[in-house]
């Protein structure tokens, strides 16, 4: 049976309410994908913070630049530390979430600022003010994919968002691949320790607020050959508490052992 035939088609005409599923877990449908003029190898940056550690804010800063320099071929999830310094101030918003909770014992520990570059825990993750992650961008951003990742996401009404997903096989995968979708927001305004300084206005950017597939992701069907193209649809419905105007979606691909990421994309919701 070919890839159709395994897949089937989906309509997009018309979505039953039933179909949206509220994160952590949303099933993904795949059909055939078209192909991804101009494949972009992008870098994936985790970083680990809190608003009680006094020594995030540089790395916000270094970050930021790197942003401003790289633009969308950096795509950057802010997570906010379980306990200690990732606690909120008292009567502030706590930014944290299970899925960050998970992540972070996994990936760096219990030391913040730290960050990982694709996932990648071959050596020790960047740490203080991560100047030395910047030149590790730029190396991520030169190969050639492997993969090229492509992605919208509409808002439609309800707070119901859609988001599609295309990946385009740029080389033969024999190990299970999964796919990792989440949320996150700028602009939330909420006290930051800066140097014991405790700045009350201080500006969040992206921050995960919701994992929209199951915290490891969707495992990918097996046809992942060169040339594969493949497009995946999910449907989520919006939390109350997010402004979508301020939100992206970010999605990944990964190793499914390893959990390194192979590439990554991000989007507005539009």
């Amino acid at each position: 049976m070919g890839l159709m035939g395994l897949m089937g088609i989906i309509s997009c005409d018309k979505i039953d309410p039933a179909d949206y599923t509220v994160y952590d877990g949303a099933a993904i449908t795949w059909t055939t994908g078209q192909p991804i003029l101009n494949p972009v190898q992008r870098a994936y940056v985790e970083k680990y913070t809190g608003p009680q550690c006094r020594a995030c804010p540089k790395a916000d800063s270094t970050l930021n630049v790197a942003y401003k320099t790289y633009g969308d071929d950096l795509v950057l999830v802010s997570i906010n530390y379980p306990s200690g310094q990732g606690k909120p101030f008292p009567g502030e918003p706590d930014m944290r979430t299970d899925g960050g909770n998970l992540w972070s014992s996994y990936f760096v520990g219990n030391t913040i600022p730290a960050a990982r570059l694709n996932r990648d825990r071959s050596s020790e993750p960047f740490t203080g003010s991560m100047d030395n992650i910047v030149p590790a961008i730029a190396q991520a951003l030169s190969p050639i994919p492997s993969v090229a990742v492509d992605m919208n996401a509409v808002r439609s009404d309800n707070d119901n968002v859609n988001v599609d997903i295309t990946l385009n096989f740029l080389q033969d995968f024999s190990d299970p691949l999964t796919l990792t979708v989440l949320v996150t927001e700028d602009s939330l305004i909420y006290k930051q320790d800066s140097a014991n300084v405790t700045i009350n206005n201080y500006v969040h950017n992206h921050m995960l607020r919701k994992v929209i597939t199951g915290f490891w992701g969707r495992e990918l069907p097996s046809t992942t050959s060169n040339g594969t193209m493949l497009s995946g649809t999910l449907r989520f419905k919006a939390a109350d508490d997010l402004n979508l105007e301020h939100c992206h979606i970010v999605a990944f691909l990964s190793y499914k052992s390893s959990r390194r990421v192979i590439n990554s994309a991000s989007c507005p919701i539009q």
